[in-house]
């Protein structure tokens, strides 16, 4: 349970709908020892929210329209702040986030931004429409004008940092790097020494639905791989706006009995052990909360070659990294899992000692609140 007393920080956030920042801010905010939490979220969703009113933490829901409440979420955001008096303001979601800053700025309170992705990512307008692209080059716009505001920044990852702090124009030492982390007491793991080499195989894959994160890559190398062993499948968790053209694409190849989309799940970490290997071939990521789950859950990881992956996973040592967006590198990497899965579980083993030494929450979150804690006191006026 979070501390009643000491700093009193006001986390942003854009929903509460289940995805990796949503359940990290959860996780986080459960288990701080000196920060008095509160959470705000701008938009309508909030699948999450009673698990933070059961954990004793006060949420506001603002609930704004998503197109067009840009002034009406700065102002409702800024009657929370004038009635909590937060110590700190931390936004996360690049518009959230911005909102978040302008409302600090105007109450004199300090702000700490997220950089939780890589906006500036080669391939994150790739499946965009013009008039999304050009939304999201004025966010970029308002994201170099405001940043300047925030008096630190927390990145998931190493990659993130470079990346944002190069666009951005933000000094290094501005940037904490803090990877995602879990809680691997709860994520039933897999029996070390009795991996099944026989039998069908069961691929898994955990993340939202959006082009970016490779689906449609996934499910065409996959096909190739079906093709050598038909009894395979391929079973993915998770919800979102590409879910349509995917369960298209599943019945123009003839998938239907080797690819199945399961929607959004609550029961991943429990779940996860029950698959044979995990593959996740993102365009673009923060830090994946999804592969360290499936690295405590003992399953061998097949990766995109992203950088945010590459600190996840050590190609050859605690996974397999694959060319990112290659279907041929896809199929080939799947095709690597199920001809040597006994050197597979042996790097699976490897990730689970390296994700115990790196990713357990509660060292995770010890990092998070001293940095916040340390941040509000070094915080100058405006």
């Amino acid at each position: 349970m979070y501390s009643t007393g000491g700093t009193k920080v006001l986390f942003v956030i854009d929903t509460l709908e289940i995805g990796g920042a949503e359940q990290s801010l959860l996780a986080n905010t459960n288990r701080f020892k000196s920060i008095t939490p509160i959470v705000c979220h701008i938009y309508k969703g909030d699948s999450l929210k009673p698990k933070f009113l059961e954990n004793g933490i006060k949420v506001y829901s603002l609930n704004i329209p998503y197109k067009y409440g840009f002034i009406k979420a700065y102002n409702a955001l800024k009657k929370v702040v004038e009635i909590e008096k937060p110590d700190m303001i931390v936004g996360y979601i690049t518009m959230t986030e911005i909102i978040a800053r302008l409302v600090g700025r105007s109450k004199k309170t300090p702000v700490i931004g997220t950089f939780i992705n890589d906006l500036y990512a080669k391939d994150y307008n790739k499946h965009l429409s013009w008039r999304s692209k050009q939304l999201v080059n004025l966010f970029k716009l308002l994201n170099k004008l405001t940043s300047k505001i925030c008096v630190g920044f927390v990145a998931n990852s190493q990659a993130i940092k470079d990346a944002n702090s190069k666009h951005l124009d933000l000094p290094l030492s501005k940037i904490k790097v803090i990877n995602r982390g879990r809680d691997s007491r709860k994520i039933k793991s897999r029996n070390f020494d009795n991996f099944s080499l026989n039998g069908s195989t069961r691929f898994l894959n955990v993340s939202r639905l959006f082009p970016v994160k490779g689906h449609k890559e996934l499910i065409l190398g996959f096909e190739r791989v079906v093709q050598q062993y038909p009894s395979a499948t391929l079973h993915i968790m998770g919800d979102g706006p590409a879910r349509q053209s995917l369960q298209d694409l599943i019945a123009e190849k003839k998938l239907e009995n080797n690819v199945f989309l399961l929607g959004s799940r609550n029961d991943v970490p429990t779940v996860m052990c029950e698959y044979d290997c995990f593959v996740f071939p993102s365009y673009m990521e923060g830090f994946s909360g999804s592969v360290v789950e499936a690295m405590f859950a003992g399953l061998p990881v097949l990766a995109s070659d992203i950088g945010p992956n590459q600190e996840a996973i050590k190609h050859g040592h605690t996974g397999y990294l694959f060319e990112t967006g290659s279907i041929e590198a896809i199929e080939q990497a799947m095709l690597w899992f199920i001809e040597n899965k006994s050197v597979a579980y042996q790097y699976a083993k490897e990730a689970y000692q390296y994700a115990k030494n790196n990713f357990e929450l509660n060292d995770i979150v010890e990092q998070f609140e001293e940095f916040l804690i340390n941040s509000s006191k070094a915080a100058l006026p405006y």
